[in-house]
């Protein structure tokens, strides 16, 4: 049977991908929730994993086709959906007061992280007594200065085409601004922009959704491919850290996330689980945040949050903050590092690793490997060699799909937040409805 399956491995996985097609098909058509269809994915992406073993590899191409579609709409889609959301404010003050309560949560929620990183990896001991790793970290560390000059986009049309999405939120905030302040002197000039742009949005929404209608055959590929590339030997030697780092995480997402979502924005945090969850599970199985961004931005609107924030917050928060990337993940492989290196840290190198990693988390927007990056930034900033991020990747790809579900989550706490404190920007009528899943995301 094995012998069977190695030759044939291919053209066998895309026959068990045609039958889990089929099911996930009928269970459309069966108008089974949108959510439940994603679940069922995941789980039949899993069981082909541990049952074919690697050959389940070969369902990646089903997950690469969704991701690469995914990619191809997120660069216009929060450049017209930015300009739409500020171009019939009254002042760039609103601008401001929104962005700038954004922001605050976000890198708020990073600093908290990157604490609870500190606190665990040293509570644990992570990384004393490891062997050294032999490797070279390829990773090249991120002055904090060149982190902050990467912020400021230098070919829009360049940047656009590497789907460097912070800087063409900057470009679109701008050509915001220039619309705002034009409307107030010449209104009639510029609504034929304005209406382009509002065309354009809606075009790009209906895009988005069909688009989305094919998430669970996407989830499918990757977690089949997922589950397949991750080595069970590493799996034995970083056991604790694996612990560590999903403990941690989860711990982070019930006490602080949820626990802003109920003193903060004063709503019930099992309700706004259950209407955010299907960009909770996306970010989970795509282990991207920008792959998730169409589906976090109707999250949003589903959840009561105005088009206007969750247009402007939801792209920020999938390119800055991020409370796991930025925040706990770099912390812990910092006290990581110095453990297996013998090096003693003191409380001002522990303030140091806080404070790299929120200001890392703005500067490295949408640099490709983030994580890596942001804790190649970190070890720099505290003088510890870049060669410990090494003891660490042989389970990234595992780590990664707790990450980033976690900074998904951080950014839609965020927008909510933000709206919840903005006068006439969450409808919680709109919260307290049991609107379904696919009346929510995908109509």
């Amino acid at each position: 049977m094995d012998v069977f399956i190695k030759e044939y491995a291919e053209l066998l996985m895309y026959f068990v991908a045609a039958l889990v097609f089929g099911v996930l098909f009928f269970m459309a058509k069966k108008k089974v929730n949108f959510s439940v269809r994603v679940l069922t994915a995941m789980g039949l992406g899993i069981i082909a994993a541990l049952i074919f073993k690697d050959a389940a590899a070969h369902l990646r191409v089903f997950g690469t086709v969704y991701t690469r579609l995914i990619r191809l709409i997120v660069v216009p889609l929060v450049f017209v959906s930015i300009i739409k959301s500020f171009t019939n404010m009254e002042s760039v003050s609103s601008l401001k007061k929104v962005g700038s309560k954004t922001v605050f949560w976000l890198l708020f929620l990073t600093l908290i992280g990157a604490i609870f990183g500190v606190v665990a990896a040293s509570l644990f001991n992570l990384g004393e007594g490891a062997p050294l790793p032999t490797g070279e970290n390829t990773n090249q560390p991120f002055t904090l200065v060149a982190a902050l000059l990467n912020l400021i986009p230098v070919n829009i049309f360049t940047h656009a085409a590497n789907n460097d999405v912070i800087q063409v939120i900057f470009f679109a905030i701008l050509i915001a601004i220039a619309i705002i302040i034009e409307s107030n002197r010449n209104p009639e000039k510029i609504k034929p922009f304005k209406d382009f742009i509002n065309a354009s949005s809606d075009l790009m929404n209906r895009v988005t959704k069909i688009i989305i209608r094919y998430t669970p055959y996407g989830v499918f590929g990757l977690v089949a491919n997922a589950v397949a590339r991750n080595d069970a030997e590493a799996f034995k030697t970083l056991g604790l850290y694996i612990i560590v780092m999903y403990s941690v995480m989860l711990i982070f997402f019930v006490v602080i996330q949820m626990g802003f979502i109920s003193l903060v924005a004063r709503l019930n945090p099992f309700k706004f689980v259950k209407k955010v969850y299907p960009a909770m599970v996306v970010a989970l199985t795509t282990q991207s945040s920008l792959g998730t961004l169409p589906v976090s931005i109707k999250s949003l609107q589903r959840a009561g949050v105005s088009e206007k924030v969750a247009n402007f917050s939801a792209p920020l928060g999938a390119t800055m903050g991020m409370a796991a990337c930025s925040g706990i993940f770099p912390a812990v492989v910092a006290v990581l590092t110095a453990n297996a290196y013998g090096v003693e840290l003191t409380a001002g190198l522990y303030l140091t690793i806080i404070l790299s990693s929120v200001i890392a988390s703005i500067g490295i927007a949408g640099v490709p490997g983030i994580a890596s990056v942001a804790a190649t930034v970190v070890l720099a900033s505290v003088g510890l060699p870049l060669e410990g991020l090494l003891l660490v990747l042989a389970v990234e790809a595992f780590i990664d799909m707790g990450r980033t579900a976690v900074n998904v989550t951080g950014s839609l706490v965020a927008a909510t937040i933000t709206a919840r404190t903005e006068r006439d920007e969450f409808d919680m009528t709109q919260f307290d409805s049991e609107i379904s899943v696919d009346k929510g995301v995908l109509q």
